[in-house]
């Protein structure tokens, strides 16, 4: 609700402007928008910064930034993001630029109504277990919704685990089974898998924000679409692709750019690969914007990334090792050889490999 000092969204936005620029008072601003941001949403945002006196370099599709780090080769590239009112779908096309071609609301709902929904099945849970109703007490009920979104497991469906609320001296425990947690996302999944079904207009992949991920039943529906490959990205894969890209959005001294294209790495590394010779083709490993030397960093993971050198040919080769590990999007299950260019994905982290001449 209103207080004295956030009397509306507006006002409580202004106020998370003037902390980060708090935190970085001499610092131009790159902002990730929402992709279903209109131009009036943009012109709003711009007025606040302006208030809060924070210099914008650029607005920039969090979409088409994602894109730019998933070095994928199909031509629709989607990504799907949750907030806590709305889906969003953005679909990015790949050519010698990543351009944004659109943005629609693949529901009208977003993590507020599933939380709802799961709070009123544990607290039904609860009423006939125990006689006790959480959402009748204040602090049971922010003890309640706080479990349900569990912030600490970023990776874990909305509701998984056991949840425990505390009242006058009394624990409370329930766990919501499968059924409840997909029957809470009913509604949006299928919502969701048809936004994207239409959206493919044929092979596509889809980039899976770390909060998509949690949505209830939806990874298994996707992977019964023909064609459709995903790749799961973690909270820090945005900061990761800004990362690599900040001196480019930075370098000139424009400000307020509205930013929905991009130059396809893909495309460029895809040149580059061509021209190169075969042999000795990899020269580093990329991680988190830090390259390493491959032969270094093969000494110190071989058993968990299973890289090998084939002393005949020169050439780096990925063998299933222990971690499972993802190919540019595809399980390793056979050995294969690596290009410059080539991505994996190890746990939550993803390597790049490069070459250094």
């Amino acid at each position: 609700g209103a207080t004295p000092v956030a009397r509306h969204h507006a006002d409580l936005a202004y106020l998370q402007l003037t902390a980060l620029k708090h935190l970085a008072p001499s610092s131009d601003f790159v902002i990730g928008v929402p992709g279903h941001f209109e131009r009036a949403d943009l012109s709003l945002l711009l007025g606040l910064t302006d208030a809060a006196s924070i210099p914008v370099k650029a607005l920039i599709d969090p979409g088409v930034l994602l894109a730019s780090k998933a070095l994928s080769t199909t031509p629709n590239l989607l990504y799907l993001d949750v907030g806590l009112h709305a889906v969003t779908l953005t679909t990015v096309r790949q050519g010698a630029q990543l351009q944004r071609s659109g943005c629609i609301m693949a529901h009208n709902a977003g993590y507020l109504n599933l939380i709802d929904r799961l709070a009123n099945y544990a607290a039904s849970a609860l009423v006939r277990k125990s006689r006790f109703d959480p959402l009748q007490h204040a602090s049971t009920e922010q003890q309640l919704f706080q479990q349900l979104l569990q912030p600490n497991q970023p990776l874990a469906s909305l509701g998984q685990g056991l949840i425990s609320l505390h009242h006058e001296g009394v624990q409370y425990d329930v766990q919501l089974p499968e059924t409840d947690l997909r029957a809470a996302a009913a509604e949006l999944v299928p919502d969701v898998v048809k936004a994207i079904q239409a959206a493919s207009n044929g092979p596509a992949e889809v980039l899976l924000s770390h909060r998509a991920q949690r949505l209830p039943g939806l990874i298994d529906s996707l992977s019964l679409i023909p064609g459709l490959v995903t790749q799961r990205l973690t909270s820090a894969s945005l900061l990761e692709a800004f990362t690599a890209l900040a001196p480019e959005l930075t370098a000139n001294g424009t400000h307020n750019q509205l930013i929905y294209s991009l130059a396809n790495p893909a495309q460029a590394t895809a040149t580059a690969t061509e021209q190169l010779s075969t042999g000795h083709s990899i020269t580093h490993i990329v991680q988190q914007g830090i390259a390493v030397e491959i032969k270094a960093f093969s000494e110190t993971t071989a058993d968990e990334f299973g890289l090998i050198l084939d002393a005949v040919t020169g050439q780096w080769q990925l063998a299933p090792g222990n971690l499972s590990i993802a190919l540019n999007g595809q399980s390793v299950t056979e050995p294969c050889l690596l290009k410059a260019g080539d991505a994996i994905l190890a746990g939550n982290q993803t390597f790049l490999f490069i070459q250094v001449r």
